[in-house]
């Protein structure tokens, strides 16, 4: 299943992104939504923003799920291929 990088918009100011992005990875972690598996979660306090790697069928999907099941803004979402750096 491809991967998405996942960036949303400026969380309204009663979001915490902190709270924000572990609910997300509560909800996309333990099976709630079929189909969709968050990889990683990040979250920066100082720009009000989460960001998530996640796998799932297709963009479309993703941004479904993120924006009306979880109530999170994108800004941009975007296939992601992880680069292994040979030494």
């Amino acid at each position: 299943m491809p991967s998405y990088l996942v960036n949303s918009a400026i969380l309204s100011s009663a979001k915490d992104p902190r709270t924000c992005a572990m609910g997300a990875a509560k909800m996309l972690s333990k099976g709630k939504i079929k189909g969709i598996e968050m990889k990683a979660c990040y979250c920066c306090g100082t720009e009000n923003r989460v960001a998530f790697l996640i796998e799932g069928p297709n963009q479309e999907t993703i941004l479904q799920v993120i924006q009306e099941q979880l109530d999170i803004p994108v800004a941009s979402i975007m296939e992601a291929e992880e680069v292994t750096v040979i030494p």
